[in-house]
């Protein structure tokens, strides 16, 4: 014999609200719901874009590269200046990514001496 009681929903309570959704203002003149998009990115969602940690973006933010205004206590990127922003950004060169890939194998080196 199981010991699993069947679960049955109760439809005496009103349903939660699904918080997943689009928020919906509805005005005063009429009392059809219009839907607002959120017109900023979290410090999470911005990091997440980017491919960078949490606390890179969030050093990116203090330092003022990422455009970002703190409302609250807590950091907001505002959309269209986040996309104008990461649109502007200049194109790596190929003298760059070499740069890059020599500093990346010096770092590699370095630890592969100290852990020899």
């Amino acid at each position: 014999m199981s010991n699993v009681v069947p679960f049955t929903a109760r439809t005496d309570r009103p349903q939660l609200r699904d918080t997943t959704s689009t928020p919906v203002v509805t005005s005063r003149a009429s009392s059809t719901p219009t839907p607002i998009g959120r017109a900023v990115y979290t410090v999470k969602e911005t990091a997440h874009m980017l491919s960078l940690s949490l606390g890179s973006t969030y050093a990116l933010i203090r330092s003022g590269e990422i455009p970002a205004i703190k409302l609250g206590g807590r950091w907001a990127i505002p959309k269209r200046r986040f996309h104008e922003w990461l649109d502007n950004l200049p194109e790596a060169t190929t003298d760059d990514v070499r740069r890059e890939l020599d500093r990346l194998d010096q770092a590699d080196t370095r630890h592969q001496r100290r852990n020899a």
